[in-house]
């Protein structure tokens, strides 16, 4: 049933946000709505059911109505304020810098060439010409809504080049010490393993794209294992094994606590992305779970996360590409991914590595990206089962070499030669991804929103029509059904 809300809650949000009815309009939806459930039940029940369809319908288009109209207030222009630094990104060519107006309350993204380093919670003068951001044309031929997808997270405006006054003073910041961590960490790996496999293994540890030259983004985007260098389920679910195994001493609660700590730090060290966001809360509802000795559902797990992502920021599942691939792939990957597995049966399993899901994933889950990638980006890359097999590989022996590198990283001699080792496996790893990219790259054809929605709907109710006919048989039942008294 909650899966039902969620679904209830996001029809009355796209109403409003793209099919562009009023608020009025949605209302009276929502009221044929309940007399529709109402009428179908007949019952005291069908009576509740019905009223709260139709306040779900009304209160997923208020969600998206709030924050509609952010850019109104905003004062663009040559401009000096006081700024409160929220997030830091530092990149080869580039620093972004998230701040707050402390005047205005509104966010603005600064981007500089300058070699600056600030954490989350300072105070500081920002002076600069505060653009509005707009959309742009991509490499393939796609308009990419910038300001939008801007407006998801809050900001408001734009500052190129800003000239940014000392820090005066500092505020609480959640994130202030997982950010010197990430650093930590990103400089570790920048000291001991050579450029630019550096960069790759502080993506694929801590999510920190920034050590990336745009050439090695290019190459991990064109052969489709682009995802690799986020923080996913992936890195949560060695995180909570590796902990299990150093804290076996201790009692199952006290180690579930701990390892929700870790995921929590883990998430916030990563800079709290879109899919490291999302893996945390789904790591986490799954610790809690084993807490309350309760059997742990992934599809549940994804839709209360979705559910937060959506009250803390509704327009980020319309405008937000990371949060777009990292819902499908994890859906897929919890919901899809067992259906289809008897169509592997010819394929033998193997103990150690198990070649019938490698194959599986490799080749099913591209697929079954496909539809959006012909809307956003539209290149499906031909070699991304083969990219994708060998990270499968690859992806626990770079992260626990990692692990261990930062372990070592006080002991020189010991940290330099695992650096090493990481660097020449890292430099075979690139080598095989730059054969991949030389495999042909198809330029699909272009898919409008509306029509990757009625693909992915048209998918899950063929592969699921017994589950949903059961699902709504019983609904159906329980609507009729009289409480007793």
């Amino acid at each position: 049933m909650f899966e039902l809300a969620v679904v209830v809650v996001t029809v009355g949000a796209m109403m409003y946000r793209l099919g562009e009815y009023s608020i009025v309009s949605i209302g009276y939806s929502a009221i044929v709505l309940a007399l529709f459930v109402m009428g179908v039940g007949r019952s005291r029940q069908g009576i509740v059911f019905g009223v709260l369809a139709g306040c779900l319908l009304v209160l997923g288009a208020l969600a998206v109505w709030r924050i509609d109209t952010p850019f109104e207030n905003t004062i663009f222009g040559d401009r000096a304020f006081d700024a409160k630094v929220l997030t830091y990104d530092r990149r080869l060519e580039k620093t972004n810098i998230i701040v707050q107006d402390i005047e205005h309350d509104q966010k603005i993204q600064l981007t500089t060439k300058e070699t600056v380093f600030v954490l989350p919670g300072d105070i500081l003068t920002v002076r600069g010409a505060v653009e509005a951001p707009e959309d742009f044309v991509t490499q393939t031929g796609r308009v990419f809504e910038y300001r939008t997808y801007l407006e998801s997270k809050g900001i408001v405006g734009l500052v190129q080049n800003p000239t940014l006054g000392p820090v005066t003073a500092q505020d609480f910041s959640l994130s202030r010490i997982p950010t010197r961590i990430r650093y930590a960490v990103a400089d570790i790996f920048s000291e001991y393993v050579a450029f630019p496999f550096d960069g790759v293994l502080a993506g694929m540890l801590v999510g920190y794209q920034g050590g990336l030259p745009s050439y090695i983004q290019d190459l991990f985007r064109n052969t489709g294992v682009l995802h690799v260098l986020v923080l996913s389920g992936y890195n949560i679910t060695l995180l909570a094994g590796f902990l299990g195994v150093a804290f076996k001493g201790l009692p199952f609660r006290v180690r579930t606590i701990i390892t929700i700590i870790a995921i929590i730090l883990l998430v916030l060290v990563s800079g709290a992305g879109v899919a490291s966001v999302r893996a945390g809360i789904m790591g986490a509802i799954a610790v809690f779970a084993g807490l309350a000795i309760r059997t742990y559902q992934p599809l549940r797990a994804l839709m209360v996360a979705y559910s937060i992502f959506f009250f803390v920021s509704p327009t980020t599942i319309f405008v937000d590409p990371g949060f777009h691939l990292s819902f499908l792939a994890t859906l897929f990957i919890v919901v899809v991914l067992p259906k289809v597995e008897t169509l592997f049966g010819w394929i033998p399993k193997t103990n150690h590595v198990d070649l019938r899901e490698l194959i599986m994933l490799a080749v099913s889950a591209p697929l079954f990206m496909l539809p959006y990638m012909m809307y956003f980006s539209g290149i499906f890359p031909f070699s991304s089962p083969l990219a994708n097999s060998m990270f499968a590989l690859a992806t626990p022996l770079v992260m626990v070499a990692g692990m261990v590198l930062i372990a070592l990283s006080w002991i020189t001699p010991l940290a330099t030669f695992v650096g090493i080792l990481l660097s020449g496996f890292g430099t075979l790893v690139l080598k095989i991804l730059e054969w991949c990219n030389t495999i042909y790259i198809w330029q699909t054809p272009s898919l409008a929103w509306w029509g990757v929605s009625a693909i992915y709907v048209l998918v899950l109710a063929i592969v699921f029509r017994r589950e949903l006919m059961n699902f709504f048989v019983q609904l159906y039942r329980n609507l009729r059904q009289q409480p007793s008294s």
